[in-house]
């Protein structure tokens, strides 16, 4: 988590997926519903694209999580 202009910048390490908000909430709420539509894109289109093909390990944590643990796993440092 970084600040910057006021905004609350969530960043997940080694990908590049990047949410911001308000407040931490709003941030990492903004992660988890980006998480979700990179899922939904991983299994539409992304999942044969050489640098998407090893994401889904990720997509499978994404789609089996609620949003709470999903909000627990980046409490926990994520990966």
């Amino acid at each position: 988590m970084t600040s910057e202009h006021g905004r609350i910048i969530a960043l997940m390490s080694g990908r590049p997926f990047v949410s911001e908000g308000a407040t931490v909430d709003d941030a990492l709420s903004d992660l988890v519903l980006s998480l979700r539509e990179y899922a939904e894109d991983w299994e539409a289109r992304l999942q044969q694209a050489p640098n998407h093909r090893d994401n889904w390990s990720l997509v499978q944590l994404v789609k089996l999580s609620s949003d709470a643990q999903l909000l627990e796993w980046f409490e926990r440092g994520g990966e």
